[in-house]
């Protein structure tokens, strides 16, 4: 693509040299509040099934398959451009999982930030066995929207800590141990409906909650289409139901809905719709184009 849709010229120099940028009021109250409720049921709900603990987190991932209010995120108005514009239309979600921390006990902040043996070490995202390297760097290979639905200004309130720049350089020493800089880590302190659009790249690890009420969060995390996603093969048909083509695309689907994912000809010749997709098999094109 030639042209941007909405990404700005600082917003591109912080992704590209610290490695994100944070929009405050990516989301409403409204959604605030109707992600929220959702997220509390489903919380409550599983505390007893799984008999969570009082201080004990709690994860979904594919949440998007969870409820519809989920699925609005995936192409959300404010923040889709800003994704097509850093990592361009042939894509697709590669994760989406929620995040519930609620308050820990006092002791599990007496261990470093992001310790190999803390409750959340430093790291940065990747499949079993890693990504490949180019000269001890990981290459762009995704991205990913934080939704901050609860309020992380304190210090110490389960915030994400990002290390500036470490996606564009070696993340670990000769003996596996990881290399961060005090100066660069920044810790995440935002306001709800903030979000946080960075390179999974990035060394991070998250704080202790030492607030009084829990964290809630979102993550989506956005791939090419060539690359396998980690939280599906492929959505149920009821999760793709009134879904719009974009939306499916995103899901990783064909936008048409067709199931032809290896071509009209799979048996002698088949092509990935995922490796040469047609225009029809990438809706996301032909919407960025009416965009500019």
């Amino acid at each position: 693509m030639s042209n941007t849709l909405q990404l700005s010229a600082e917003q591109r120099r912080q992704f590209d040299e610290d490695g994100f940028f944070l929009l405050e009021d990516a989301l409403t109250p409204a959604e605030i509040s109707e992600l929220t409720t959702v997220i509390d049921a489903l919380y409550a709900k599983y505390s007893v099934e799984r008999n969570l603990g009082p201080h004990e987190a709690f994860q979904w991932r594919n949440v998007v398959a969870l409820d519809p209010v989920f699925r609005r995120l995936i192409d959300h108005p404010k923040l889709l451009p800003l994704v097509v514009d850093l990592l361009g239309y042939n894509i697709q979600l590669r994760t989406s999982h929620l995040d519930v921390r609620p308050p820990v006990l006092p002791e599990v902040a007496q261990k470093p930030l992001g310790a190999r043996d803390s409750f959340f070490p430093w790291h940065s995202d990747a499949p079993n066995f890693g990504w490949p390297l180019v000269e001890g760097v990981v290459p762009y290979m995704e991205m990913k929207i934080g939704y901050y639905l609860t309020d992380l200004t304190q210090h110490n309130s389960g915030a994400i800590c990002v290390v500036r720049g470490s996606h564009k350089r070696p993340q670990k020493d000769a003996d596996g141990n990881v290399i961060v800089d005090p100066q660069d880590i920044v810790e995440v302190n935002v306001r709800p409906g903030t979000a946080l659009i960075w390179r999974t790249a990035l060394l991070h690890c998250v704080t202790p909650n030492l607030s009084d009420h829990a964290r809630k969060c979102l993550y989506y995390g956005y791939q090419p289409r060539w690359i396998r996603p980690s939280d599906y093969d492929h959505q149920e048909p009821a999760v793709l139901a009134g879904c719009t083509p974009v939306q499916r695309q995103l899901l990783g689907e064909l936008g048409t809905g067709s199931h032809e994912y290896n071509g009209p000809d799979p048996l002698v010749h088949p092509v990935s719709r995922y490796w040469r997709p047609e225009d029809e098999d990438i809706p996301l094109k032909a919407w960025a184009e009416a965009q500019q």
